[in-house]
């Protein structure tokens, strides 16, 4: 049983993130994403907070708590994983600024296809990787959809109004199915775990990343919310995607992401429905994704 999950793990996690990615490059246009990045403090702070603070709040954790090999590579390249498909998501619940959520989320996905490949040695010293066949598998399975999407939607976008939801379905369903895999493959590890400082290195990658990107979101609550969930959640397709190339020989690193991934679920999940807006009668809707 165990054998065939695995094996249809690395498919659904595919026709996830290229479906998402897709849906997501058919429901905006560069304006729109340009838009909310205007504010060069919320910008540059998005920036240092997800490639900088965030890692090195992993690594320095993951050396506090003498964490073994696989859990802190696991740890931290969660960390380095920015962007999110679930932020906006968590957005919209709240009734936040979803336009700056969806803007952060383009730009950190640009970044992230870079930053992972050429600053994973740098983090890690001690793992040793292809940095020119990682960058082209995330440039294939993550940038090439997205720029496909805006660009349907610059020349068609009746097409892009057509496609976005069926695909928009698609990628909840496989969101879902990669999140029962997960669960079945690693749950009895991951419970086994509880007690230890693995689970409180992944509450505090979690919570850190929620409380740092709610206090860069400063003052208005709609935007903090926005920057909160941005970096409290990281992305686990492509850690899952990166871990099934560079730590083949370290499965605990692939539990650590599993890990961090459900406490991602578990603790932002209730969040968004807890700090939700309640806005006035008649007072604007933040425009929510499809």
């Amino acid at each position: 049983m165990n054998e065939f999950l695995q094996r249809g793990l690395n498919p659904v996690i595919l026709i996830y993130v290229v479906s998402a990615m897709l849906a997501l490059g058919l429901g905006q246009t560069v304006s729109h994403i340009l838009g909310p990045l205007r504010s060069v403090r919320l910008t540059l702070s998005a920036v240092v907070a997800s490639y900088l603070i965030l890692p090195l709040l992993a690594a320095l954790t993951a050396r506090l708590f003498a964490l073994e090999p696989g859990l802190r590579y696991g740890l931290v390249l969660m960390a380095m994983s920015a962007g999110a498909e679930v932020g906006p998501l968590l957005t919209t619940t709240s009734n936040a600024n979803v336009r700056l959520s969806a803007g952060i989320l383009v730009l950190s996905l640009g970044i992230t296809i870079l930053y992972l490949p050429l600053m994973l040695g740098v983090l890690l010293p001690d793992v040793h990787f292809d940095v020119k066949h990682l960058l082209l598998k995330l440039f294939l399975t993550i940038v090439a959809p997205l720029l496909l999407g805006l660009l349907i939607r610059s020349r068609w976008e009746k097409v892009a109004h057509a496609a976005e939801k069926p695909l928009h379905q698609i990628s909840r369903v496989f969101v879902i199915l990669l999140t029962v895999i997960v669960l079945l493959l690693y749950y009895r590890r991951i419970m086994g775990m509880f007690g230890t400082y693995a689970i409180l290195a992944a509450i505090i990658s979690v919570v850190g990343g929620f409380g740092i990107g709610y206090l860069l979101g400063w003052p208005e609550r709609g935007t903090r919310l926005a920057m909160g969930y941005m970096h409290g959640a990281r992305s686990a397709s492509i850690a899952v995607m990166v871990a099934a190339d560079v730590f083949r020989d370290q499965p605990n690193a692939m539990l650590m992401i599993a890990t961090v991934t459900l406490f991602i679920l578990g603790l932002l999940i209730p969040a968004s429905f807890l700090f939700r807006i309640k806005h006035e009668p008649g007072e604007e809707q933040p425009q929510s994704i499809s």
